[in-house]
């Protein structure tokens, strides 16, 4: 249920799941399609439109605990593809995502 939510949340607000790293999401805004420069404020949209969807969920066997959700969010210019012929991919090349993945992966909770 939880990941239907995050799923609409992305699309509602013109952003894409672009890669899935281990149990962490790489979002982008403003690929394929250019918005100009609303890409910033999509995506501080969306964190906060998920911080809010991840607050209100209860876990029905453990109602003590509640999901953490942490974001990170990193901004340049990138350049986007598709890769592979047998299992193509939307990929995401550039400074700005190898940045953002090593922020992601040496954050804390």
């Amino acid at each position: 249920m939880i990941i239907l939510t995050a799923i609409v949340i992305i699309i509602v607000l013109a952003t894409a799941q672009v890669e899935t790293i281990g149990d962490a999401y790489m979002v982008v805004s403003g690929l394929p399609v250019k918005n100009g420069i609303t890409h910033a404020r999509e995506i501080a949209r969306m964190s906060l439109a998920l911080l809010s969807a991840i607050q209100k969920f209860r876990i029905r066997h453990r109602p003590e605990d509640s999901l953490k959700l942490r974001i990170g969010i990193h901004s340049g210019p990138s350049v986007a593809g598709v890769v592979g012929l047998k299992m193509p991919r939307y990929c995401l090349f550039g400074d700005t995502v190898n940045t953002a993945s090593r922020m992601e992966s040496n954050g804390s909770n």
